[in-house]
């Protein structure tokens, strides 16, 4: 029997998908069992804040970083699968690709066959995973669901199949999700939530859709309602998340229409222009008809990367990535139609998710064979830390890749020297310096001579690896090496060390 002919179910879909997501995840993603867990960096900040949760600390008062506390009870999740590395964080990026994957087949599905559909949302991965923008997990990844239930729901329009209550719910849960894992996200989520609308109105159904959209929209926000009620913090959320961070990216109109000028200049100049191509070939389904309601794709792709583009940080516009996946169906249509048979397709799939897996092990310096020396170090001033207390405090002076050591814990509010920091931001961060509240501060060498004095004044001396301490440490650790295995166990430094 040809086995093209035979029939595809939806738990087969979805087993599919879901093995085709662990596998990428596995050798693609830094927080999987195959990778040393001194090589984050971003995430490495989302960590210590979802541990600060787990162990009672209040978001936006006793520590806070410029991301929403959706993404750091993520974290805290995965901080509670496993105190000392990232694999807890791993499946839960494995769940939420998996979901995105999902959506995006449904979204296949409004032109595909269901063979061809899930043909497609396997495609999706490649531009998702490609090395050269998923250097870690960010916040925009934990977005994608969202981004892609919005864009399915948008395409059903588009398609004249009916939008519904349920489309509106899930769009206005997808909604909260984005505001409280980063609220930038949520304003070009709002993109997709107009031109929905817009297209429930066309299709006679615009009252049920706003019925389901703020009934989604007051579920999900009830529990972070209860929470900060709870905390009694609502001005710390409201100073910390939206005021300070909207500062730090604040700067005058004329300054701001030069800057985005040259950076869509720079769009196609620079890797970035693959978003591009990932959006813009959705106008081929343009129809003079209904000039404006079929070009609503391709503008909100485009108010996405809009949103996004500045200064490069290639992870700031992978929140638009499924919208790769009508790029992606408009490709396979094409090749359908000229008669290219799915196995082809599947053999450039192949050899695309093979040089993607090449390049993610290749670029990686913490790749399970790879660490070596990083690791053990990393490792080493981990258990050292951990001596001190149960859960050491620390403040780091700027940011450095794997700064998340052992079980220490925030010890102040402006723990890390956030990117765009304001004025009143970086005083308090030296005020907690200068007072000696926490037990260790981590900044470089060459750090100022201002700041230098703070420390010395503070009571801190130099211990190694760029951190100062308050507490009388050996600076000379026999430090233990991990070998592969122990790095793909996941051998944490306390077995190593004895310290259990």
């Amino acid at each position: 029997m040809n086995w093209t002919q035979k029939p595809i179910k939806s738990w087969h879909v979805a087993m599919v998908l879901a093995l085709v997501t662990v596998v990428m995840q596995m050798l693609c993603n830094i927080d999987s069992y195959l990778y040393a867990q001194c090589g984050q960096f971003d995430s490495a900040v989302f960590f210590m804040c979802g541990k600060a949760m787990m162990n009672g600390m209040v978001p936006y008062a006793d520590f806070t970083d410029s991301k929403g506390v959706l993404l750091w009870f993520i974290y805290g999740l995965g901080y509670l699968f496993d105190h000392y590395s990232y694999v807890g964080v791993f499946w839960l990026s494995c769940l939420n690709m998996w979901a995105t994957l999902l959506i995006a087949f449904r979204t296949a599905r409004l032109w595909l066959d269901r063979r061809a559909s899930l043909l497609a949302a396997i495609f999706l991965i490649i531009p998702l995973t490609y090395w050269n923008f998923y250097t870690e997990t960010k916040a925009e990844h934990f977005c994608w669901p969202a981004v892609a239930w919005g864009i399915y729901v948008l395409m059903r329009g588009q398609c004249q199949s009916a939008i519904n209550r349920k489309h509106g719910v899930w769009l206005g849960v997808g909604l909260v999700a984005c505001l409280m894992l980063k609220w930038s996200v949520a304003l070009m989520m709002l993109s997709l939530v107009f031109s929905v609308g817009w297209m429930a109105w066309q299709g006679g159904s615009l009252k049920k859709y706003l019925l389901g959209f703020f009934c989604g929209i007051l579920l999900s926000i009830m529990p972070f309602v209860v929470a900060f009620s709870c905390w009694r913090n609502w001005s710390d959320l409201w100073r910390e998340y939206f005021v300070n961070t909207l500062s730090s990216v604040s700067v005058p109109l004329a300054e701001t229409v030069s800057l985005y000028a040259g950076e869509w200049a720079g769009m196609f100049t620079t890797r970035r222009f693959l978003y591009l191509l990932y959006t813009l070939p959705v106008l081929t389904l343009w129809n003079k008809k209904k000039w404006f309601a079929s070009a609503l794709p391709a503008l909100c792709g485009l108010f996405f990367i809009a949103l996004s583009i500045r200064h490069d940080f290639a992870h700031y516009v992978t929140v638009a990535g499924p919208f790769a996946i009508l790029t992606i169906v408009v490709v396979m249509r094409w090749a359908i139609g000229h008669h290219v048979r799915l196995r082809y397709m599947m053999a450039v799939l192949l050899l695309a998710q093979s040089y993607v897996v090449w390049g993610s092990i290749h670029y990686s310096q913490t790749f399970f064979t790879k660490a070596g020396d990083q690791f053990n170090h990393f490792m080493a001033v981990s258990a050292a830390m951990s001596c001190v207390a149960d859960h050491p405090t620390i403040i780091h002076v700027g940011m450095e890749i794997g700064l998340c050591q052992g079980t220490s814990l925030p010890g102040t509010r402006y723990w890390i020297t956030q990117h765009g920091r304001t004025e009143a931001m970086w005083k308090e961060e030296l005020a907690e310096i200068a007072a000696g509240n926490a037990d260790f501060v981590r900044c470089p060498r060459e750090a100022s001579v201002h700041l230098q004095k703070i420390l010395s004044e503070a009571g801190y001396v130099y211990w190694m690896d760029d951190i100062y301490s308050r507490v009388p440490l050996d600076k000379t650790l026999a430090i233990k090496p991990f070998s592969p295995m122990d790095i793909v166990c996941k051998k944490t430094y306390r077995e190593k060390y004895g310290l259990e």
